[in-house]
C-alpha cells in the first residue's frame, strides 16, 4: 500500500499529512526567507493518548490533533454537530481507514463499545455496590446505568418523606 499526501488546509505549500496519519513539513523559503528542509514531524501524545503535532504558520504556532488533520484533509471539513471518531477506539492510531466523522453520541457508544468509556469501566456505585446483573438498573430510552440498591434505597426515602409531609 502506497502512502497518500495531501496538503493540510490553511498551511498549503507548507506542511502536509498522509492517509497513514503522519505529518511532514515541505522544502520551502519563508516570508523572511529563511531556508526550511522537508521533515516528518514527531507527533507527541497528550495524556489522552491523542497524536498532537505544532504548526507554524507567519511565525505563530497552533496545536493540531493529528486525525483532525486526516479527516479534513481527506474527507472534508468538519460538519457541523460533529466529532472525530477512532473506529478502533485507539487515540494514536491515526490512519485514514481507522477515522471518521460521527455525532457525540456515536463518540460515546463507540467509547463504550471499545471500554475506553470513563463509566463504562467503573464495576461499582458511588456506594460500593457492584454493577452486577442483578444490581444493574438500566434506565428505559436513556445509555445511563444505576444501583438498583441506592435506586431502591432512594425510593423508600422519598416514598417516607411524602407519607410525613
Amino acid at each position: 500500500m502506497t502512502e497518500t499526501w495531501r496538503p493540510v488546509a490553511d498551511y498549503e505549500g507548507a506542511y502536509e499529512v498522509s492517509d497513514l496519519g503522519r505529518v511532514r513539513s515541505i522544502a520551502r523559503i519563508t516570508s523572511h526567507g529563511h531556508r526550511r528542509r522537508g521533515v516528518t514531524l514527531k507527533p507527541v501524545p497528550m495524556p489522552s493518548g491523542y497524536l498532537i503535532v505544532n504548526l507554524w504558520w507567519a511565525n505563530q504556532p497552533r496545536i493540531w490533533l493529528i486525525h483532525r488533520l486526516v479527516l479534513i484533509a481527506f474527507v472534508g471539513l468538519q460538519p457541523d454537530g460533529m466529532e472525530a471518531l477512532h473506529r478502533d477506539g485507539d487515540p494514536g492510531n491515526n490512519t485514514l481507514s481507522n477515522l471518521r466523522w460521527g455525532t457525540h453520541s456515536e463518540n460515546q457508544l463507540d467509547q463504550v463499545a471499545h471500554g475506553t468509556h470513563a463509566n463504562a469501566a467503573k464495576d461499582r456505585c458511588r456506594e460500593g455496590h457492584l454493577f452486577d446483573d442483578a444490581n444493574t438498573y438500566t434506565y428505559p430510552g436513556r445509555n445511563k446505568r444505576g444501583c438498583r440498591a441506592c435506586r431502591r434505597r432512594w425510593v423508600l426515602a422519598h416514598h417516607q418523606r411524602k407519607a410525613s409531609a
